[in-house]
């Protein structure tokens, strides 16, 4: 059964002493450990948004809590976190995290259901203060070696992908060698198969291209 104190961030452990100093201890202590701080999680659910807009994701807080005998009581899954996305203004980097990922949630201070919602300047929703409810999710840390990657190198950039490499753009600019061991094609025609009509065969060549 999850601990009944769930939602905050630590459970005060045994301060049973003697004194005014302790006791005054004791509350800052226990007024401190309600402060929502930085928190690994696993991320059980994706719910990605459109290009538009960034998705949420679902869960799971790692660093169990623990009773004042040490008892651990694993955590709840938090639902609908925002995630972070590398963006400025109109340009990103779209990677949407995966089940599995690990990372960190951050706790915002007051209840940030509408500023959320709306993506505007708003008052806080509710009392709730410093509450894993109110988070967002920056993955990711402790993760295995990707299959695929973009690498800054000494050399320069290395894209690395099982897949395809798709480039969508009204215009494409380069001023330097391009070299690949594969064939480039424009529309149906092949750079390392395509024959020109109208040459006699012999030792001659064709003239460069201009």
């Amino acid at each position: 059964m999850p601990s009944p104190q769930n939602d905050a961030p630590y459970l005060t452990p045994d301060t049973a002493t003697n004194g005014v100093s302790a006791a005054q201890r004791a509350t800052v202590r226990n007024a401190v450990s309600k402060l929502g701080t930085p928190l690994l999680v696993k991320v059980e659910a994706v719910h990605p948004g459109e290009a538009s807009i960034t998705g949420m994701v679902d869960v799971q807080p790692m660093v169990h809590q623990q009773d004042k005998q040490g008892k651990p009581y694993p955590r709840q899954i938090i639902h609908d976190v925002p995630y972070l996305r590398i963006q400025g203004g109109g340009s990103a980097l779209i990677i949407d995290p995966k089940p599995g990922d690990i990372g960190f949630i951050i706790i915002s201070g007051r209840d940030h259901t509408h500023a959320v919602t709306s993506r505007q300047p708003s008052p806080p929703a509710s009392f709730r203060q410093f509450s894993m409810q109110d988070c967002v999710y920056v993955g990711g840390f402790l993760n295995n070696g990707p299959d695929q990657f973009i690498q800054a190198t000494g050399q320069g950039w290395r894209i690395v992908t099982p897949g395809t490499v798709s480039i969508e753009a009204s215009k494409i600019t380069a001023n330097c060698d391009f070299e690949t061991s594969g064939d480039v094609k424009a529309g149906s025609i092949s750079l390392k198969q395509h024959t020109h009509g109208g040459v006699q065969t012999g030792g001659g060549k064709t003239s460069p291209p201009s």
